[in-house]
């Protein structure tokens, strides 16, 4: 197989929806939050798979350069199935030097897979625009180039990554969340935030959530959704991800 003809990115759907989030609606594709920011980018093409579905078998196919794993409901740090399956495929990742982004449970997932420590976010929630800060090493790493040392981004979370794997290195941080971005080796990243989020998608998200979960929250909930704004530095780690794993190819 010609380098040329490797250029599929899979993104794994980790979201469970329920019955509150009306279906067919736009807003439910999943792979599309992320591949709305990659189509200008000559001879790439996304795929999606779901977290239930044959994910090792995805990423094992023809052609396969990258892996994303979405955020989700769901807990890392809990032992299922489903957190089992995706263990597994990021160690495989590991093995052959697949460039893997983990986004919010994502993120978390890779950290439980690489003997880090993931639990509840003893801050409680963390939601909607935060700053974010690089640190050294992450000023001088692929992810983020051309991103300035403190951006914002948009967040969404209950659980959090309290001690990076053994070897990993931190790469972002945030007064709410210490853990904001990290990597194992060369290949393996996570952030805790999410680059492929738009107001529209949170607010999505949250409306359901709002009743249930005002009184959960150390701010207000009302005010925080509807003050939602757009964070464009966010889709650059996303092109800049697709560039790792185009330099992947040609080592």
């Amino acid at each position: 197989m010609s380098l040329s003809s490797i250029n599929t990115l899979v993104v794994v759907d980790v979201v469970e929806w329920s019955e509150v989030y009306p279906n067919p609606h736009p807003i439910r594709n999943v792979a599309e939050w992320f591949a709305r920011f990659l189509r200008d980018i000559d001879g790439l093409s996304v795929s999606v798979v779901s977290a239930t579905g044959a994910v090792q078998q995805a990423i094992e196919s023809p052609g396969v350069f990258g892996v994303i794993v979405s955020g989700s409901p769901r807990d890392a740090w809990v032992k299922d199935h489903v957190n089992d399956r995706l263990i597994e495929m990021i160690r495989h990742c590991q093995d052959r030097s697949l460039p893997y982004l983990g986004v919010c449970f994502g993120h978390q997932i890779l950290a439980v897979a690489m003997s880090g420590e993931v639990a509840r976010e003893p801050a409680g929630v963390e939601f909607g625009n935060v700053p974010i800060t690089l640190t050294l090493e992450g000023k001088n790493d692929p992810l983020f180039e051309g991103l300035p040392e403190e951006f914002m981004v948009l967040e969404s979370h209950q659980d959090a990554v309290l001690k990076l794997p053994p070897d990993a290195t931190l790469l972002a941080t945030g007064r709410h969340t210490r853990v904001q971005g990290f990597r194992c080796g060369e290949w393996l990243r996570g952030v805790q935030f999410h680059p492929e989020y738009d107001p529209e998608i949170l607010r999505f998200i949250w409306e359901p959530r709002r009743v249930t979960w005002r009184d959960r929250c150390s701010f207000d909930i009302d005010t925080r959704m509807r003050e939602l704004e757009p964070t464009p530095l966010g889709p650059r780690i996303l092109k800049n991800f697709v560039k790792i794993c185009r330099r992947r190819l040609n080592e």
